[in-house]
């Protein structure tokens, strides 16, 4: 029963809708009408132009989000391996995240251009203070006796990172990916109002310069998709987890000798 409950609620709203649509002009104009958005979906689709415009805002917003969270939880780890660094670089860290990372769009644009690489370097932008974050905090809340016993041993700042830091972390940098992915989709369709002529934030805005509301929608839809795949590619992540930190944490000697 309670499983059947949301997707009762999604056509009693559709049901509605389309109701009001047929009622009502103005909300017709303003909404569209879920049947309308139904064509605009398969029409778009079947003539390849949602099918095109949503590959080149997913290459847009998978490349800088990879950029993005890769570069962050680097340079996360790099504040926590260098006190003197961390302390020099933080309160620029502070100022930087205050400031609405789109704000620097114009200045991106004199970088990159108005191509693809500016549509990335925005996804990537808009990432990389959330990963930076993320695996900072992960490293500052590592566990002090296992930091403390490796020290005992002799172990150097950089096998600590690799055997404590790093593994400890994961879960910091994993929730970091989680929440980026509506940032690196906003990077790639800001860019894409900005300066365009493809992706689905172009479709977008040029369908609602025209008033095709359903169009919209449709666009919409695709986004929508776009962002469950990046979203169930960060959920495939999660699951190798341990296969992640086996790799980066355990060394060769050691997977040898529990093989045996």
């Amino acid at each position: 029963m309670y499983t059947a409950s949301p997707y009762m609620l999604f056509l009693v709203i559709l049901t509605a809708w389309e109701l009001f649509s047929t009622q009502f002009a103005r909300f017709n104009f303003l909404f569209g009408a879920p049947s309308e958005i139904g064509v605009s979906l398969v029409s778009n689709t079947l003539n390849g132009v949602l099918i095109n415009n949503f590959l080149i805002t997913g290459y847009e917003a998978l490349a800088g989000f990879l950029i993005g969270v890769v570069l962050g939880t680097v340079v996360g780890f790099i504040l926590w391996y260098s006190p003197f660094v961390a302390h020099i670089s933080r309160p620029y860290i502070v100022i930087l995240s205050s400031v609405p990372v789109f704000a620097f769009a114009p200045m991106v644009i004199v970088w990159f251009g108005i191509g693809v690489n500016m549509k990335i370097a925005l996804a990537a932008l808009g990432t990389f203070l959330v990963a930076l974050a993320q695996a900072d905090e992960g490293a500052k809340n590592v566990d002090v006796a296992e930091y403390r016993l490796l020290q005992t041993f002799g172990a150097t700042r950089l096998q600590i990172l690799q055997k404590i830091i790093f593994p400890s972390s994961l879960s910091w940098v994993l929730a970091s990916m989680k929440l980026n992915v509506g940032f690196a989709l906003l990077g790639a369709f800001i860019g894409e109002f900005i300066s365009a002529n493809q992706g689905l934030g172009h479709f977008m805005i040029r369908a609602g310069s025209l008033y095709d509301i359903p169009s919209v929608f449709a666009g919409g839809v695709y986004l929508i998709a776009l962002a469950l795949l990046i979203n169930w590619f960060v959920a495939t992540v999660e699951k190798h987890k341990m296969k992640i930190i086996e790799f980066c944490s355990v060394s060769k000697k050691t997977k040898q000798a529990s093989r045996l």
